[in-house]
């Protein structure tokens, strides 16, 4: 491979770097590569590129020729671009004409080509990392809606929601792209909710606006508001021309000549996190400064970003837009981006899996900041379900303090209290609404403002409940408006992350105990008791309220305690005793139609995951108990029967099918025909179960059964009564084959049953302080009658 001349900016910027980061230490560059490229190491070198290479290249007073195998090395390291071409692309400017430029292109590159945030080792590169995402062209807060128009439909959100959102109050707004609004609109005001990802926006269009993607030979100039108080600045156009004559020198005449040609794009960062002073005159001198600059050089294109609500300001001519949520494809490619740049694009798929099997905790993934975090939580964990706790309260965190702490903003407020007051108030309407009837996903501005001013009125005399709602939307992020005047938490994860904090704060006997007795059924409260059981510094005498207050829910019904007492009889009796086997046993109930009738109208799924969950709980503890011969016969006859009964309804309903309608009638035939096949199949193993625990009786029963099996043309009532008999002999050589006919109250409790098994199971399973006897001991005596507790 023939060396190559290196691009004198792309030189200087290396030099730079290497001096920056290594210290100029070859040593330490060394180690570096090696570690980021060790799968590249020749078997016959011991390092990824030699020290005297480094020491020349480095040492070298004017561009040297290299191989631009190493150059790209070096570009992924020191100025962290994918290749030394992208590095040319994303740097060296002269295809502008503006030769005179390149100093400040440095700058800006320095300035705006990477992001870092929260406990990321080391910046990412913007254009490695950045998703292209969407604008609402009508702020989401400003729409004249009603609380009833929210929630229409509210209830009926399926399962697989792909908008991720389980407070599906938007989306009926006019979406467009983000650079096509950039281009559409010369004078923009973008608005966003806390880590919505304005600066990224900002800094991508000013790494790539001049490149060609967008617009040629426009200079972009980024400006971070509240930096600009850090000394005296006279006027934001002097920061502007200053960001030139810092380091051209005799710039500024050519500075102001390209400013009146409307040849720049300015971005300003962070309308919101311009420091207040006491008087709030630092907020009105930039407004004015703001509107001073744009009047003065109206022919240049403006970008304002801001937090949603933060100012009430009206900048003319700036057409105001609300960055959109991520959908679905914008958390995709993020992580994909995220995984990639971080060297485990193979991590992605999994993580994308994760989430999606987590309805509360996919939902955080709509803002880019808590994306990232989640990001870097499941670099450390491959897991949400650990601690759910752990995840929401670093979010919380995040947006109530980590956020703004990291970047160096100090925001004046009014709302002085400490960051436990913040989250007791905010638990506080958290646990009200969700205990509200019906439960209180959104309120009125008022009825907000009242439970902010009984908080606080216990901590201050001096309160302004509407100012300090404001901050709390504007600063934080938790509560927002999604409709004017209407206000929700943001995602509905965080209101239960608050009430379980609520629960914990107030967790005396007698509060718990009514709390478990009141709710455990009631689905808006199930990611609470997750929580709660994560948060209790020992969840012990939470798990066994839980456990009895499941019991106690069929306690009192005959019907299902004499279905439990068939369970635990058929389970014991085949040698499988067990909760896990127990649970199987229910589960497939509802469908061969063994005790349970199965024409009942019931949510078979939940069965089926509890059942799945139970042993998915023993196999991790290495207690599973498997299956034996009794209760695999049990499992073929008990198939075989509901087969049969396919069969009949089969029957009955080709026996309608008019000759007109033949064709159709054949298609039903060859079904018959491959049950038939199926029942054939499953009775021979049958018989050879029955002979293999040898109960000859039982054995030549089969074997009639065999030889009297209908054909797949017989008639309905040939197969009922074939099915009948089964279950008869079923009955008489095994004790199974019981059927009764559930009452809508009974099938109601059954279901709350399960449900409340399935939660406690859920508790128990994640990352809670609680014995392990304990544990064990409430698995083990799931789904057994009262009579054996």
């Amino acid at each position: 491979m023939a060396a190559i001349p290196v691009h004198p900016e792309i030189f200087k910027l290396l030099k730079q770097a290497y001096s920056e980061k290594f210290g100029s230490s070859p040593r330490s560059l060394i180690n570096r590569l090696n570690n980021a490229f060790k799968q590249e190491i020749d078997s016959d070198s011991e390092n990824l590129i030699a020290e005297r290479t480094i020491r020349s290249f480095f040492n070298s007073t004017e561009p040297p020729k290299t191989l631009e195998k190493n150059l790209n090395y070096f570009c992924q390291v020191l100025l962290e671009q994918s290749s030394y071409q992208e590095a040319v692309r994303q740097f060296a400017h002269t295809d502008l004409g503006q030769d005179w430029l390149a100093p400040y292109w440095n700058h800006l590159a320095r300035k705006c080509s990477t992001m870092r945030i929260l406990d990321m080792n080391e910046p990412v590169s913007i254009n490695n990392i950045y998703v292209k995402f969407q604008i609402l062209k009508n702020i989401q807060g400003r729409r004249q809606q009603t609380i009833n128009f929210l929630l229409d439909g509210f209830d009926s959100i399926p399962e697989e929601n792909p908008s991720y959102r389980r407070l599906p109050f938007s989306g009926n707004e006019t979406h467009i792209p983000a650079l096509e609004a950039v281009m559409r609109y010369r004078k923009l005001m973008v608005l966003g909710k806390p880590g919505a990802g304005k600066t990224t926006f900002l800094k991508y269009l000013a790494m790539n606006f001049s490149t060609g993607e967008l617009e040629d030979k426009i200079i972009p100039i980024f400006i971070r508001l509240r930096d600009i108080y850090d000394e005296p600045f006279g006027s934001l156009t002097n920061v502007v021309i200053k960001e030139f004559t810092d380091r051209i020198a005799n710039s500024e005449s050519r500075v102001r000549e390209l400013l009146l040609q409307g040849q720049c794009f300015i971005l300003l960062d962070g309308l919101d996190e311009v420091k207040a002073d006491k008087n709030n005159e630092n907020i009105y001198n930039i407004y004015r400064e703001i509107d001073n600059l744009v009047n003065t050089f109206p022919d240049n294109r403006f970008i304002i970003t801001c937090r949603t609500t933060a100012s009430d300001y009206v900048f003319h001519d700036f057409t105001e837009v609300e960055i959109a949520d991520f959908e679905r494809a914008e958390i995709e490619a993020f992580t994909r981006n995220w995984f990639r740049e971080r060297g485990e694009a193979e991590t992605c798929d999994v993580f994308l899996k994760k989430l999606q099997d987590n309805e509360a905790v996919k939902e955080l993934a709509t803002n880019p900041l808590l994306l990232t975090i989640l990001c870097l939580t499941f670099e450390d964990t491959y897991d949400f379900s650990l601690n759910r706790y752990a995840i929401y309260n670093d979010a919380v965190d995040t947006l109530l303090k980590k956020w703004d702490a990291s970047r160096r903003i100090e925001r004046r407020t009014s709302f002085n209290i400490s960051r436990q007051r913040k989250i007791n108030m905010f638990s506080q309407i958290a646990y009200q609404g969700l205990d509200n009837k019906p439960s209180k996903v959104l309120w009125h501005q008022w009825e907000l403002l009242e439970q902010i001013s009984d908080f606080m009125q216990n901590i201050t005399t001096e309160i302004d409940s509407q100012q300090i709602l404001k901050l709390i939307e504007s600063n934080y992020g938790l509560l927002i408006q999604q409709a004017k005047n209407i206000y929700s938490f943001s995602h509905l994860t965080f209101q239960e992350y608050f009430a379980a904090e609520y629960v914990v704060e107030n967790r005396e006997q007698e509060f718990l105990k009514n709390f478990v007795e009141k709710n455990l059924t009631a689905k808006q409260w199930r990611e609470v008791f997750v929580l709660v059981t994560e948060r209790l510094s020992s969840a012990d005498e939470f798990l066994k309220l839980m456990f009895k207050c499941v019991n106690n829910i069929v306690k009192d019904s005959p019907g299902l305690q004499s279905m439990l007492t068939w369970l635990d009889k058929i389970t014991t009796a085949s040698g499988i005793g067990t909760s896990g086997w127990r649970a199987y046993y229910l589960a497939i109930d509802l469908d061969v139609d063994l005790y349970i009738s199965r024409d009942i109208e019931i949510e078979r799924a939940l069965f089926a995951k509890f059942a799945t969950d139970i042993r998915n709980f023993n196999i991790k503890r290495r207690q599973v108990t498997p299956p034996q011969p009794r209760s695999l016969l049990i499992s073929r006859l008990a198939a075989i029967h509901a087969l049969a009964e396919d069969m009949s309804n089969e029957a009955t309903r080709n026996s309608y099918i008019s000759l007109s309608k033949r064709n159709f009638s054949s298609k039903m035939l060859k079904i018959s025909e491959d049950i038939e096949v199926d029942i054939a199949e499953k009775l021979n193993d049958a018989i050879e179960k029955a002979q293999e625990i040898n109960d000859t009786l039982l054995t030549e029963a089969l074997i009639e059964f065999q030889k009297s099996c209908p054909s797949s043309t017989a008639s309905a009532h040939d197969w009922q009564k074939w099915s009948e008999d089964l279950r008869q002999a079923m009955l008489n050589h095994l004790d199974v084959g019981y059927q009764i006919d559930l009452d809508e109250q009974d099938i109601k409790l059954l279901y709350d049953y399960i449900y409340a098994n399935h939660l406690l199971l859920e508790c128990i399973s994640g990352e809670n302080y609680s014995s392990k006897e304990l544990r064990e001991q409430i698995v083990d005596n799931m789904l057994l009658p009262a009579n054996k507790l």
